[in-house]
């Protein structure tokens, strides 16, 4: 098996080497999971485990991860919210990113391209509703699939519990790479951006 190449940042690699001197001796460890989910920690090593070389910072992997690790790249970033490492995969397949209802107000007034996508009921569309959206029913479903597989879909529901799981099925089944789940849904929407739409 050959070793992959993985890419540390420089504020990645200082904050490595001050957390393997607090944490003693458990070497680092990388898990990416099928779904390329990875997962950062100090473990303890195994007979079959694959040995990277960062530029002095010593990396473990299973082979499963080992064959998934190519090309990986690891940050640190510091802020007010805090500090965190940061991941990125050339090879992951894409996922359902989420936005915020503030950052879904940019993008209208921006003019980025994009469908709005509500995944409610007419019902709920009758108390409340934000202006360009498309009713996910059978008529809006079919025309989500006459749409380029790369097209920006925004799928909103009342909290985004349900515009979740839409974005998913479409990321799933039916290959858009472009999807975003508005958390809070329309309810955020309401307190953040539009007070004038009703909450429910």
């Amino acid at each position: 098996m050959s070793t992959p190449v993985i890419r540390l940042s420089d504020s990645a690699r200082r904050a490595l080497q001050e957390a393997a001197v607090d944490t003693g001796r458990d070497p680092l460890r990388i898990r990416i999971s099928e779904r390329f989910d990875c997962d950062l920690f100090f473990g303890s090593r195994a007979e079959d485990d694959v040995e990277v070389d960062c530029g002095g910072i010593t990396l473990l992997l299973d082979p499963l991860s080992a064959q998934r690790a190519e090309g990986l790249s690891i940050d640190f970033l510091s802020g007010q919210e805090g500090s965190a490492f940061e991941i990125e995969h050339p090879n992951a397949p894409p996922r359902v990113k989420q936005i915020s209802a503030a950052e879904l107000k940019v993008m209208m007034d921006r003019a980025v391209p994009f469908e709005l996508v509500d995944v409610r009921t007419e019902e709920e569309r009758t108390i409340a509703k934000i202006k360009g959206s498309r009713l996910l029913n059978e008529e809006g479903h079919a025309y989500l699939l006459t749409l380029d597989r790369n097209t920006t879909v925004v799928f909103h529901c009342h909290h985004g519990i349900r515009s979740q799981a839409a974005a998913e099925y479409f990321l799933r089944e039916a290959g858009f790479r472009n999807l975003y789940n508005v958390r809070g849904g329309i309810d955020a929407w309401s307190e953040i951006v539009d007070p004038s739409v009703p909450r429910y």
